[in-house]
């Protein structure tokens, strides 16, 4: 893998960052082992190649957990009401000035796959309850990656810095709080989270 060639990290919600679960008034949890996980490969990407990875949460709802990580970690997009995931590909094309071709994508439904047929990289979150559900996916050609239920996320950060060899280079800046790391903070901590709400396109 080389990271020059992605732009941007498309992230699901519910069923990547949780198990699925929520309350009746559409809240949930998150774990930031994850979040961790994820601030490990923006910074590996901006070591790497000199810009910040763009990030976005696209949901078929709209949770109120889901848009508080985003505004925190500072993510670009945050896209809720989006039951048909391939409408968000307009709206970041024009935001990110980027093809669908340079995202990778983090999902695990059926929700997701139209989505997931025009990006470049896939990872899927599995469980076991879902098996036949990914082998139509890995059938349909729209899994590259295999991830497993719980902190799947970390895992796909993880095995991307490992593939590209810089695990360790990463988490070294990370502990010493180097001037690099300083320099990717303060870009990270001037993103301004863009919130849409894509209802009037989505069915119902």
């Amino acid at each position: 893998m080389n990271l020059e060639n992605f732009d941007g990290l498309i992230l699901d919600w519910d069923g990547v960052f949780t198990d699925g679960r929520k309350t009746r008034n559409g809240d949930s949890s998150f774990s930031e082992i994850d979040l961790m996980g994820l601030n490990l490969l923006r910074f590996g990407f901006f070591l790497q190649t000199g810009r910040m990875l763009r990030i976005a949460i696209v949901t078929g709802e709209r949770n109120p957990t889901a848009e508080h990580v985003a505004l925190r970690e500072h993510f670009d997009h945050f896209i809720y009401y989006c039951r048909n995931k391939k409408n968000s590909i307009p709206i970041l094309v024009e935001a990110w000035a980027s093809s669908s071709t340079r995202w990778m994508f983090v999902f695990d439904d059926v929700l997701d796959f139209g989505l997931a047929q025009e990006v470049s990289l896939r990872a899927m979150v599995v469980r076991p309850q879902t098996t036949r559900t990914k082998d139509f996916a890995v059938d349909q050609k729209i899994v590259d990656i295999e991830l497993p239920e719980v902190c799947g996320i970390r895992h796909f950060c993880e095995n991307t810095l490992a593939q590209v060899g810089i695990f360790d280079i990463v988490v070294n800046h990370r502990i010493n709080w180097t001037t690099e790391y300083q320099s990717y903070w303060k870009q990270r901590s001037h993103i301004s989270t863009e919130i849409v709400d894509n209802s009037q396109t989505s069915p119902g």
